[in-house]
């Protein structure tokens, strides 16, 4: 292969090129990074952040070889190959990014709250770590406890089994959280066997059927949860409407990309 040979106004641009993309790839990385610092979280949305940053700093760091293996490619008559090559990589990525965006963007619009006079809450299960409820429970029962006390004729369901690091299930947790917040005990069903998501609205279903209860249903959970939550209750029968906990700032950006992949999940 012959060498190829670069002007300096090109290999100026190449570096500036490659100054941002390592920047670019550091700052997407660094969006992911606390809840894996703060709280020990791995899952599919800072994976995914890791591994698009670290391609994208990866993309800068070698982004003048890459160039120049091009550019030998189509100066040894490879030109159409390197066309078809590159046209299917980025039709590839242009398609995944129209899906993650667009999926994105309906994850987004349900976040909103949009339950307005719904009988029946329920409360979808979050992590406890012993005996002491995740800041994500904490905030989904205290937006129940609002809606609840500024709608006084509903009732509401808590939902989650017992995990084997936790010390009691999340739909009895749930009930303490609501109690100390002044909610009627009589107002609040438990439904303590679940493990998925799946799990917690098919066994509300069940207490809904058997108390004859409104399958219009304000949904309490984390804003990003929201879309995925109504999936499954239209696919279990229900009528869902949002009422979301505000997930913290510093989460949104490992969940909300989460989510994408978990909605995916849901309809395959």
């Amino acid at each position: 292969m012959a060498t190829i040979n670069y002007t300096k106004k090109q290999v100026n641009i190449m570096l500036v090129i490659s100054i941002i993309l390592v920047i670019s790839g550091l700052y997407i990385i660094r969006l992911y990074l606390p809840p894996l610092v703060s709280l020990g979280v791995v899952n599919f949305g800072n994976v995914f952040g890791y591994l698009g940053g670290g391609a994208i700093i990866a993309l800068g760091v070698f982004l003048k070889p890459v160039v120049t293996f091009i550019r030998g490619e189509i100066e040894c008559g490879h030109k159409k190959q390197i066309i078809v090559a590159l046209t299917v990589i980025i039709s590839l990525l242009l398609a995944f990014l129209i899906a993650f965006f667009g999926t994105l963007s309906s994850i987004i619009s349900h976040s909103e709250k949009t339950a307005t006079d719904q009988k029946t809450v329920i409360v979808l299960g979050c992590q406890i770590r012993g005996s002491v409820p995740s800041g994500s429970l904490i905030a989904r029962c205290a937006a129940a406890a609002e809606y609840l006390e500024e709608h006084p004729d509903a009732v509401v369901i808590g939902t989650g089994g017992q995990g084997a690091d936790e010390d009691l299930s999340e739909g009895q947790c749930i009930y303490n959280l609501l109690t100390e917040k002044g909610i009627d005990p009589d107002r609040i069903y438990i439904e303590d066997k679940s493990t998925s998501t799946d799990e917690n609205i098919a066994n509300a279903v069940k207490i809904i059927e058997e108390n004859n209860l409104s399958k219009e249903v304000a949904i309490a959970t984390s804003d990003y949860h929201e879309k995925r939550a109504d999936m499954i209750c239209e696919k279990n029968g229900l009528k869902a409407y949002s009422l979301p906990a505000t997930a913290t700032k510093w989460s949104r950006p490992t969940f909300f990309t989460r989510e994408v992949f978990a909605v995916w999940a849901q309809l395959i």
